[in-house]
């Protein structure tokens, strides 16, 4: 929330970064740095959440997938009410077309969220100092290397990926904390949560494949 009401202050670092990214752009780096901006798009994410809580509902994981179904699916929804509130324009000088406003980033913080989830999953089994080293490593060079590459393609700024950092790792320990109370209470092991947790695996799946359609129609008709 600082970062959202002082935002104002980070305009000269926000435009002197956004000068700086072109001259260390290369058609090597662009072209994977395109890459990485699918692998991360909402649409992507929502593809593969979907497929890891099919396979965690499968092996009877039913309140993990619910976890990563519901950290993503809040993600999407504050991202875009902030999007909407804010009305932070775009850099207008980047190199990949892409829709929407600016503050926060939405590849950010989601990428907070996806990788987190997944992180807290094996944090969880892996209990050696080491194994929970790697995994931190790990975490912090993904979510680096993603908000990095909104700089490199000049669709966001500064305090954008750092206000999608901040709102990411917020929603993703909100999250978590609300899981570690289910799995205490022991309401995650009745026949009635199972149930509900089919319904709204069910619910998720539709919802994404409206995510995913509105993705990849409202970017055509943007061409």
């Amino acid at each position: 929330m600082l970062v959202t009401l002082f935002r104002a202050n980070f305009h000269k670092i926000d435009v002197e970064v956004n000068q700086w990214i072109p001259s260390i752009q290369s058609a090597t780096l662009t072209f994977f740095a395109q890459g990485v901006a699918v692998f991360f798009d909402t649409a992507s994410l929502a593809i593969f959440s979907l497929i890891i809580a099919g396979f965690l509902f499968w092996k009877n994981y039913k309140a993990q997938g619910l976890l990563l179904l519901g950290a993503m699916g809040g993600d999407a929804l504050i991202v875009s009410a902030l999007k909407a509130f804010e009305h932070v324009a775009r850099p207008t000088n980047n190199i990949l077309f892409d829709t929407g406003f600016s503050y926060p980033s939405g590849h950010s913080a989601g990428c907070v969220v996806f990788v987190g989830v997944l992180a807290y999953f094996v944090w969880r089994h892996w209990q050696s100092t080491l194994s929970r080293a790697l995994i931190g490593v790990g975490f912090g060079s993904v979510v680096g290397v993603v908000g990095f590459d909104r700089l490199y393609l000049n669709v966001h700024w500064l305090s954008d990926v750092l206000g999608g950092w901040l709102f990411g790792a917020f929603w993703l320990f909100f999250v978590i904390f609300v899981f570690r109370q289910f799995l205490m209470r022991g309401e995650v092991e009745s026949k009635r949560f199972g149930v509900v947790a089919n319904w709204l695996y069910v619910v998720a799946v539709v919802v994404s494949v409206f995510v995913v359609l509105f993705s990849i129609f409202g970017n055509f008709f943007h061409l």
